[in-house]
């Protein structure tokens, strides 16, 4: 399977391209959208054919790239090796996908090689953009990141977190979330199912709705890496892991959308919370405590904080 996230996604542009160099039997087929987690895209590399930069991934916590798997055969491998310079000015490497339903995917995608990445931003042209946006639309993704990229910003995204359990406001562990200086808490929902696991909840795929809160903070990356340890999550593929962190869609009472970071559980015990509110079932219908002081809204979504925790498992 083959993760593709810049020029690539076009594949009437890609279909050309192996056509015209000598590839018609190269026909890499969309399987569908998917996201490749904990990294960000970058433009450090020129490309003499696009005239300009052209997008590499790097590793990022907390930054997410959109694009899509496609299936190879040998063919195809063919045309994208020659295509992408393997061997020279990209590598292949092996990376964890995740589909839109958090499920993760064994795939491989390209990166520029050490020797080709400048230490500079290597601003791309409007035609190379626009190549990447129409692939982009057309498996339904957003492209605000990939303009940020051309830019040369490097903001983390998505920027929101949705947490359901024991992070929520009045809960446990809500001072945690208010070290990192929150910027927003605001009630929201999520698609999924949420079970009881005793102490704490855990969400899992569904066509229900969970009922929880909407978080941003000053600095995403650094929540992230003290909420990974809590919710027991050691990467994408650790066979250890409690949690998966995936990205969801949360819902504020307005109906404005935006896509978040959350913990899907990946036991099989838990009983059904059929409300998929755990306020509910601890049978709180007292109004949440106020969040620890949530810092005006025009303050940028980006990194800070510190913290310590045992892994405890204790969901968000």
């Amino acid at each position: 399977m083959y993760f593709a996230y810049g020029s690539n996604l076009d594949l009437v542009d890609l279909y050309r391209w192996c056509v015209e160099r000598g590839h018609p039997d190269a026909r890499p087929r969309l399987v569908g959208p998917a996201w490749l987690p904990d990294h960000e895209l970058v433009f450090h590399y020129r490309s003499a054919a696009r005239g300009g930069g052209a997008l590499d991934v790097r590793p990022r916590r907390g930054a997410a790239v959109p694009g899509a798997l496609l299936a190879c055969d040998d063919a195809a491998w063919d045309a994208l090796d020659e295509k992408e310079g393997a061997g020279r000015t990209y590598a292949r490497v092996a990376v964890r996908a995740l589909g839109p339903d958090g499920a993760l995917h064994e795939a491989t995608t390209y990166q520029v090689t050490d020797a080709f990445r400048e230490p500079r931003h290597v601003p791309p042209t409007s035609a190379y953009v626009e190549t990447v946006e129409r692939g982009l639309r057309a498996i339904g993704w957003p492209v605000a990141h990939l303009h940020a990229a051309a830019r040369g910003s490097s903001t983390p995204w998505p920027d929101a977190l949705f947490v359901y359990g024991t992070l929520m406001r009045g809960e446990l562990r809500a001072p945690l979330l208010g070290r990192h200086r929150p910027r927003e808490w605001s009630a929201a929902r999520a698609p999924g199912r949420l079970v009881d696991l005793g102490a704490y909840p855990g969400l899992v795929p569904g066509s229900g709705l969970v009922h929880g809160e909407r978080v941003r903070v000053a600095d995403l990356p650094a929540a992230l890496a003290q909420l990974d340890e809590v919710e027991d999550f050691a990467g994408y593929g650790d066979p250890e892991n409690l949690y998966r962190r995936v990205i969801t869609r949360a819902v504020d009472r307005a109906g404005a959308s935006c896509l978040a970071w959350t913990y899907r559980y990946l036991g099989e015990d838990g009983a059904p919370l059929a409300s998929g509110d755990w306020r509910a079932r601890q049978g709180a219908e007292r109004s949440p405590a106020a969040p620890p002081a949530v810092v005006s809204s025009e303050v940028g979504a980006g990194p800070s904080s510190s913290g310590s925790s045992s892994g405890s498992g204790a969901p968000p």
